[in-house]
């Protein structure tokens, strides 16, 4: 009888044992349901926070690139607005900073929203600045070919004002017509006659006329006659002489006359007295304003 009851109390307290085991079993059974859900939702978030940083990376990647594709297409252009481009890099490593950090993704997305907007403000500014500069380089290419053609023009005045002016200095000299020479003999002291015996000639008279021309200025004109004997030696008296074309040269004679821009007769005369006077061709020019008024010749027999 004790027997039976002890082993109904070993049977019950075997069950009662049981049944807390399964109870366990059952608890750490929910707990490890639990857990394993807990630890896949980790996962998944991880794996979710991961590829959105990613996606944040790739698109703050994709802006910049954009970003400095501009800057290098325009140049020097965005030299200017140096400014508005060191926001955008200081903005542009805030983002970076915030998606390494895996900070709130809406506050990076509002960031990026916020960096595209200035991006594409920088873009406006410089798409502005570009065609305020090709205006001013198309006006300034019209400017410079107006400049050109005036400096043309100016060029072309000038040079035709320069060859005005030399066609007027080459015609503003005293020109000398039918330069003629005489010689004569002096009867009674005051008579004259013509001769051209060489013995007998006492004065050689060079007549000319100089022509009308009023490109030179009036007024007091000094001619000069210069003789040249069939030796080449120069008839002159003493050492007279005068400035031809920036050399001194000697003369025969010389007369002062008072030109008045018309044609008028003009005659110098070479009074022989003691000078040998030899058989030949003499040669006789007139000199006048550093020109050569004319030429001709006289034969003394």
């Amino acid at each position: 009888m004790e027997n039976t009851d002890s082993q109904q109390k070993k049977s019950r307290t075997y069950k009662i044992i049981i049944g807390l085991q399964l109870i366990i079993i059952a608890i750490l059974a929910v707990l490890l349901f639990t857990t394993k859900s807990s630890v896949d939702t980790v996962v998944l978030e991880k794996e979710k926070s991961v590829q959105m940083s990613e996606e944040l990376q790739v698109e703050l990647d994709s802006l910049m690139a954009e970003h400095d594709k501009i800057k290098k297409e325009y140049g020097y252009l965005s030299d200017q607005l140096t400014s508005k481009d060191s926001t955008i890099l200081s903005q542009a490593k805030e983002i970076e900073t915030l998606i390494n950090s895996q900070a709130d993704y809406r506050r990076i997305k509002k960031k990026l929203d916020a960096l595209r907007q200035i991006t594409q403000g920088y873009v406006g500014q410089i798409d502005s600045l570009y065609r305020v500069n090709q205006s001013l380089t198309n006006e300034n290419t019209k400017i410079k070919g107006d400049l050109d053609n005036a400096n043309k023009k100016a060029d072309d005045l000038t040079k035709e004002k320069d060859d005005l002016s030399t066609k007027i200095n080459d015609a503003a000299y005293l020109k000398g017509y039918n330069v003629t020479a005489t010689g004569y003999n002096m009867k009674s002291g005051t008579k004259e006659s013509i001769t051209d015996r060489a013995r007998k000639v006492e004065l050689i008279r060079v007549c000319l006329t100089i022509g009308e021309n009023p490109l030179v200025s009036a007024g007091q004109k000094d001619v000069y006659v210069r003789i040249a004997r069939p030796d080449n030696i120069i008839l002159t008296q003493g050492s007279y002489s005068f400035i031809y074309q920036g050399q001194r040269i000697q003369y025969t004679s010389k007369t002062v006359i008072n030109y008045t821009q018309k044609s008028s007769s003009v005659c110098i005369d070479y009074p022989r007295d003691n000078i040998d006077l030899p058989v030949g061709k003499y040669h006789i020019a007139v000199f006048a304003d550093d020109h050569e008024l004319g030429q001709c010749t006289i034969t003394l027999r």
